[in-house]
């Protein structure tokens, strides 16, 4: 009898070890630190980490939905492939949706996922910076289209609100002020050539 007892609750001991074995999967740990993350819950987000460390992004953003999917491990260390979808608090891109991707990496600790926050806070600082660099590149083409006093406002704007990252974008308002010179050039040309003469109406002759 206790022989059966004694079964029966290893079985059941096993099952309770695997049930949450497979709750503390890497992708579900870096899913419920992103979402306080999003949440704005640094509390619990910091607990999820390795050392309790989160230090802010160059671009501050606000992050509205994180999404990640499977994991590779390799040697006891999770990548898991993050979804970033953010908003850039300017107001020329205010109502832009950017998103960027990255991969969060976990390490485990005593049986537990647990994020590496000192590499995964610096991949979350590169993919913004990405992945705005993207959103405001689209923005300023917009902008481009409406003429050159639209994108240099919105160019001065962004400039303003991005701070140490606005070269990355130093690249695409030069391709962008070049393509606008040019066209300006070539309308300034079509404006200049003489009006084709027409031919003097005859007496009777209708126009």
């Amino acid at each position: 009898m206790r022989a059966l007892f004694a079964a029966v609750l290893f079985l059941f001991l096993l099952g309770g070890c695997a049930k949450h074995e497979e709750r503390n999967l890497p992708q579900q740990s870096a899913q419920k630190f992103w979402d306080a993350m999003v949440k704005g819950d640094l509390k619990f987000a910091k607990a999820m980490t390795i050392r309790g460390r989160l230090d802010e992004p160059l671009l501050k953003v606000e992050l509205s939905d994180v999404e990640v999917t499977g994991a590779r491990v390799v040697q006891g260390r999770a990548f898991v492939p993050t979804l970033l979808r953010f908003r850039i608090p300017i107001d020329s891109l205010k109502d832009a949706e950017c998103n960027a991707t990255m991969e969060t990496e976990l390490l485990k600790v005593e049986g537990r996922w647990l994020i590496d926050d000192v590499v995964t806070m610096q991949n979350y600082d590169e993919a913004l910076q990405k992945g705005a660099a993207q959103c405001t590149t689209k923005m300023l083409q917009k902008a481009l289209q409406k003429g050159m006093k639209s994108f240099e406002s919105v160019k001065k704007e962004v400039e303003e609100g991005l701070f140490g990252i606005a070269k990355e974008f130093e690249k695409s308002f030069k391709d962008m002020q070049e393509q606008l010179q040019e066209s300006l050039e070539r309308m300034q040309k079509e404006l200049q050539k003489e009006p084709p003469k027409l031919p003097e109406p005859q007496e009777g002759q209708k126009i």
